[in-house]
């Protein structure tokens, strides 16, 4: 994935001492102070050397002349940073200027020919930028290359794994011993395993260009959560799971079916993988769809392992296995990750309760009055 500045985060700006958006003419004076400290001591060594000088002819200094010599020096030393400060400003506007976005074409409005500081400032910004350019460019290019090259071999080896599948259902359909029965039915979960991992691999390329994938519509939720179900039907009655939807009234929300049902595959298949492990004989799997004042909440529950509480907190975390990861083997980090990714690019919340040994019920909320297209401006 390119990287990039993270949301919410603004662009750095030349803010020098004062509380502006770039220097303000107190800030350049302060900028100048030990110049100016430097300017009149020299003033006061000239105006103390003609000073001695008339004392050593015998004459008197007039301090009049002496206050005099100070105001006209102060006034030329005045119009001289003026009119530097006011050759320069057109520097300090651009960059006042500069827009919030990750975009770096205002290097090219600093004017020219203000002087010769400024022109190796401007040149230093411009080459680095250029090299920025094509440098991400180069990244661009190999990034796209690598992506369509992993989605295509997931494509490929999702025909295999179908051809599989469907000898598979040809022989069960036979008269088996139940050895061989068994083992079709081994293969088969295998298989099941391989393709969710295949499905997920495409979706986690997929996200990076969300917004090329992407339609709202009018999406039933319980309809959702069924075609799920059925999909993982064989491994429901292979680990003796039951699953049960315990709404039924029809609930309507706004979201992108293909991307929702892929929030609630990544559910179930955890729920079925942190179930199956637990000793008990009435394994569940509960949905729930209920709503609230503004919201509709989809819950899915199960009573498998649970979550330890120290990893509540990160298990949406990249790569993040936890403690159950590292006991039962079977976690990547990335199912979690993925789902809360496509949750906030949806506007859906999301969030987890676990209790250890008992079970974990996940909560996903659909806001009413939220703009799905004003968050993806952002």
């Amino acid at each position: 994935m390119i990287p990039s500045r993270p949301k919410g985060a603004k662009a750095t700006q030349w803010s020098i001492l004062g509380a502006g958006d770039t220097m303000s003419f107190k800030d350049y004076i302060i900028d100048r102070l030990l110049y100016i400290i430097f300017y009149y001591i020299s003033t006061a060594l000239v105006i103390l050397i003609m000073g001695l000088d008339l004392i050593i002819r015998g004459e008197q200094p007039n301090l009049g002349n002496i206050l005099y010599a100070l105001l006209i020096s102060t006034v030329i030393l005045g119009l001289s940073i003026g009119f530097d400060y006011y050759k320069k400003r057109r520097v300090y506007q651009v960059l006042k200027n500069k827009p919030d976005d990750d975009s770096f074409d205002y290097i090219f409005n600093i004017p020219d020919n203000i002087n010769r500081e400024h022109e190796a400032f401007k040149r230093i910004l411009t080459d680095n930028y250029m090299y920025f350019e094509n440098t991400l460019d180069e990244y661009r290019r190999k990034f796209k290359t690598q992506v369509d090259y992993k989605s295509r071999w997931v494509h490929q080896m999702k025909t295999p794994i179908s051809v599989i599948k469907l000898i598979l259902e040809n022989e069960k359909d036979r008269e088996l011993d139940q050895i061989t029965r068994k083992s079709y039915e081994s293969i088969e979960e295998e298989l099941e395993k391989l393709s969710h991992g295949l499905e997920m691999e495409l979706y986690s390329l997929k996200i990076n260009d969300f917004e090329m994938d992407f339609k709202v519509e009018e999406v039933d939720v319980l309809e959702i959560a069924r075609s799920v179900i059925n999909e993982n039907k064989n491994a429901f009655i292979v680990n003796s799971i039951y699953p049960k939807i315990k709404s039924q009234s029809k609930q309507l929300v706004k979201s992108d079916g293909k991307w929702l049902k892929f929030i609630v595959s990544q559910i179930v298949s955890n729920a079925i993988k942190y179930t199956r492990v637990k000793d008990v004989e009435n394994r569940y799997l509960h949905v729930y769809l209920h709503r609230e004042a503004d919201r509709t909440i989809l819950s899915i529950e199960d009573n498998g392992v649970g979550i330890p509480r120290k990893d509540v907190d990160r298990v949406f975390r990249p790569f993040f296995t936890g403690e159950n990861g590292r006991r039962y083997k079977e976690s990547t980090g990335m199912g979690l990750y993925l789902t809360k990714e496509i949750c906030d690019r949806l506007g859906h919340g999301i969030g987890i309760q676990s209790e250890e040994g008992k079970g974990t019920r996940v909560n996903i909320t659909f806001y009413e009055g939220r703009s799905i297209y004003d968050l993806r401006k952002d």
